[in-house]
């Protein structure tokens, strides 16, 4: 009997559960990433393919400049490895910043609600091959999908979308040129604080 009260309990929270998606309050979290990815790397002395891997944890801090509206800062730390089409493996450390902008479709009374997210970001990269190569990159990701909301603080959300990247490597002889796209899942949790 006791198991089937507390699922009754917990279904019911759900049920009732909305978030505080109103003007004038904050929005923080965070969540883990994984985005799978090609590369087409092409400079004067190479040419070759790869297939990535790249998992990342990163934070948001927004602020609700209108109801269901959020703008923020978003840091990310990530790893990355790569196999090489033709041979070969590489694995690097990337730390990036930059803003974020939410937006909520549904209304806030509900237990859920669907949202889209974009966010773009500036980074450093260290590769951890021979040459011990460092860089910069910059980030584009436009995802989507929902939010489940315990309560009126605490949601956690499941997002899908794409991501595009382009990255350089300092010191390269001739010119760098990688760009990398493709499709990313990220998992987390959301506080939304409400202003006193």
């Amino acid at each position: 009997m006791k198991p089937i009260f507390l699922a009754f309990s917990v279904t019911l929270s759900f049920i009732s559960a909305q978030a505080q998606l109103s003007k004038n309050n904050w929005l923080v979290g965070g969540a883990g990433s994984f985005y799978s990815y090609n590369e087409n790397y092409n400079s004067p002395s190479t040419n070759f393919t790869a297939k990535y891997t790249n998992i990342g944890i990163y934070g948001s801090i927004g602020y609700f400049i209108a109801d269901k509206l959020t703008l923020g800062l978003r840091p990310t730390f990530s790893s990355v490895k790569g196999e090489v089409i033709n041979g070969g493996s590489t694995n690097s450390y990337q730390l990036a910043g930059g803003p974020f902008v939410r937006y909520y479709f549904l209304e806030p009374e509900r237990p859920f609600n669907l949202l889209a997210d974009m966010s773009y970001q500036l980074g450093i990269n260290k590769y951890l091959g021979a040459l011990h190569e460092k860089g910069k990159y910059n980030t584009f990701s436009l995802m989507a999908g929902p939010e489940i909301f315990f309560n009126t603080t605490v949601g956690i959300e499941i997002l899908f979308g794409y991501t595009k990247k382009i990255t350089s490597i300092e010191g390269t002889p001739g010119e760098f040129n990688s760009n990398k796209k493709g499709l990313q899942i990220a998992i987390g949790f959301q506080f939304h604080l409400e202003k006193d």
